[in-house]
This record gives structure tokens, C-alpha cells and sequence, in this order.
């Protein structure tokens, strides 16, 4: 059971990772094309690379903590366990970004960052939606041919 929370958790850190690293190309691109600066010609600081592993690796164990799946819920459970799931990575998002420095703490800087973070959710969400697809479909696949010996 401990090797599945963890292989879960695993999956969600790389997709949180993955979808900050995007977003962090996406606004950097953004913010350099509107000061006129060159994109070819742009570093990252390093810093910033460990933030965002920290972001993931933080987004994934609250992940874990709040939607496990050893137990399934009844459907409007699910919207109340979503919607708290969200807030919470949501706010470690605006927390740390704050500290980060990667938005300006103003009402629209607070409101991309939702966005960005509502967008992160969505991509991992999928991630996670195609991968449980996949290993529902194998699972099935073995049942198939289980029956088909009997």
C-alpha cells in the first residue's frame, strides 16, 4: 500500500513540477516580450529551479494528504474534498510565491497567480485522469483474459 502512495505522490510532484516549470516559461516569456528584452538571451536564476521542485514536491505531499485514493467518497464529497484541495495548493502557491518573489502582491499579481495555479491543477488533474484511465483499461485487459481461461 506504502509503494502506491508513494508511486501516486511521485506522479503528482512531476506533474505540479512540470506544470510550474511551464507556466514560469510562460510568464517569464511574458514579462520579458513586454520589456522589450530578448528572450534568446534570458537566464533563470538557479534559484529559481529549486523553487519550483520545492513548490512541486510540497503540492504533491498536500496532494496526498488531502485526496487520497484508499478510499473513495461519495460524489458530492469528491466536490467539497476538490474544492479544499485546490484552496490549499492554491494558497502554498501564493505563499510561496510571495517568499519567492514571483508575483507582486497586489490584486491582479494575487489574481494570475490563482489562474496559474487553477491552470497547474487542471493540467496535473488531467495527468492524473490519464493515468488512472490507463491502469484502469490494463486492469481490465487482465480480467479479459482471466476469464477467458476459465
Amino acid at each position: 500500500m506504502r509503494k502506491i502512495r508513494w508511486k501516486r505522490m511521485l506522479n503528482v510532484i512531476t506533474s505540479v513540477t512540470t506544470g510550474v516549470l511551464a507556466a514560469c516559461i510562460f510568464w517569464y516569456g511574458i514579462t520579458l516580450a513586454v520589456s522589450g528584452e530578448s528572450i534568446v538571451g534570458a537566464d533563470i536564476p538557479y534559484l529559481t529551479l529549486v523553487e519550483i521542485l520545492l513548490l512541486g514536491i510540497l503540492c504533491g505531499v498536500e496532494s496526498e494528504l488531502i485526496m487520497p485514493d484508499d478510499e473513495r467518497p461519495p460524489r458530492e464529497g469528491n466536490r467539497v474534498r476538490y474544492l479544499l484541495h485546490y484552496v490549499v495548493v492554491t494558497a502554498t502557491a501564493l505563499v510561496l510565491g510571495y517568499f519567492f518573489d514571483w508575483y507582486e502582491p497586489t490584486v491582479s499579481g494575487i489574481l494570475l497567480m490563482c489562474f496559474t495555479s487553477a491552470s497547474i491543477y487542471l493540467f496535473a488533474s488531467y495527468l492524473k485522469y490519464r493515468s488512472g484511465k490507463k491502469e484502469a483499461e490494463e486492469m481490465n485487459e487482465c480480467l479479459r483474459e482471466y476469464h477467458k481461461e476459465k
